[in-house]
């Protein structure tokens, strides 16, 4: 045992006559820049990796419906708690997350909504998107069954069990027209459709008529009809109903997969269709189009685009793998095979709409020759 006034000796490493390291003891230097640059990379990594954590913190008190509750002003986590039934101590850690996320502020200890979220999510409104987010709730459960969709091509049946629960179609349409309804007026003035005669609209596959329904308001002498699945059509009478267009908007139970949908219109939107349709039906769905059309009529499809080498932008990257987690043959498409197949269909005069940036996709037009 050492003594506290004994100086401790030095370590002592043997040493070669030739001043070198023994062998086996090879230290290699330590470059700090590259450590630096290592730990940098690593946490850019472990950013993303972790990112579903944030996403959950806002999509958990969207379906707890916390800002709807800080919506008359600022409350304690207890008092948030008892107002949506849930326990204290995790209603206080959910809250001072979100407040780390800058989705609340706090003052002492009451919780308040920020512009953002109280702008979004605390009433319903033409920019509230809490339908779509607690939508998202499903997707994200989704998402943790990626590995597998990828290993088999194939929809994980966990994620075909999801849209048997008796809510999914209410809630599915009711997220999409959260989504729908700030961008459809924007896609009304961007078609510049005639106003000085009446025109007919079939919305193939329309779901809740969002898109009808703003068509309507932009041309007082356009009808539509949403063609759709009979699960869909209360859905979409209800919201019509509540839009106050109902003697001008008309939903027509069917299956356009097996049904002919109709003839002499004017206008087909075939908006978010194409997606979850496998390859070969693409095609075939743009030529009963056609066919519904009258002469000079148009087609207007809206999705993500794939650039031509199919990685990218991000934004259809992503949706394209989303379309392997929830359909059985869905995915994207480039302008190119978009074109090709509105070419084979016997439409012309044939052009794309770039929209807004916040509005996401585009709109790619045909024309059916006089």
């Amino acid at each position: 045992m050492t003594r506290l006034d004994e100086a401790p000796q030095p370590l002592k490493v043997d040493q070669r006559s030739d001043g070198k390291q023994p062998d086996g003891f090879s230290p290699a230097p330590i470059d700090r820049a590259d450590n630096l640059t290592a730990l940098s990379n690593r946490q850019r990594i472990m950013e993303r990796a972790r990112r579903y954590r944030e996403a959950q913190v806002l999509i958990t008190c969207a379906e707890l419906r916390v800002f709807e509750t800080l919506a008359a002003g600022p409350l304690t986590a207890a008092e948030v708690a008892a107002a949506i039934e849930a326990d204290v101590r995790g209603v206080e850690l959910l809250l001072n997350a979100a407040v780390s996320l800058d989705l609340l502020d706090k003052y002492d200890d009451r919780y308040l909504n920020t512009v953002l979220t109280d702008a979004c999510l605390a009433q319903p409104d033409v920019v509230y998107v809490g339908h779509a987010l607690r939508r998202e709730s499903a997707f994200l459960r989704r998402w943790t069954h990626l590995t597998e969709a990828v290993k088999t091509g194939q929809r994980p049946i966990e994620n075909v069990r999801d849209e048997h629960a008796d809510d999914w179609v209410r809630t599915f349409e009711r997220a999409l027209y959260d989504m729908a309804r700030p961008i459809a007026p924007i896609i009304a003035d961007a078609l510049t459709l005639p106003e000085d005669r009446p025109l007919r609209v079939i919305d193939v596959g329309g779901g809740h008529g969002g898109y009808s329904l703003a068509l309507a308001r932009r041309y007082p002498r356009l009808t539509a009809t949403i063609f759709e699945l009979p699960r869909v059509v209360p859905v979409a009478r209800e919201i019509i109903v509540e839009a106050d267009l109902a003697d001008r908007v008309i939903v027509q139970e069917g299956d356009f997969q097996r049904e002919e949908l109709g003839g002499a219109y004017d206008v087909a939107l075939v908006f978010g269709v194409l997606n979850g349709e496998p390859p070969d039906k693409r095609p075939e769905l743009m030529r009963k189009v056609f066919t519904a059309l009258k002469p000079g009529g148009c087609i207007v499809l809206r999705d993500f685009v794939l650039d031509a080498d199919r990685a990218g932008p991000p934004d259809a990257a992503l949706f394209a793998v989303q379309m392997l987690l929830s359909t059985d043959a869905g995915g994207l498409n480039t302008r190119a095979e978009l074109i090709g197949w509105l070419i084979d269909a016997g439409f012309n005069a044939l052009y794309a709409i770039t929209l807004p940036a916040g509005v996401g996709s585009s709109l790619t037009i045909g024309v059916k020759p006089l």
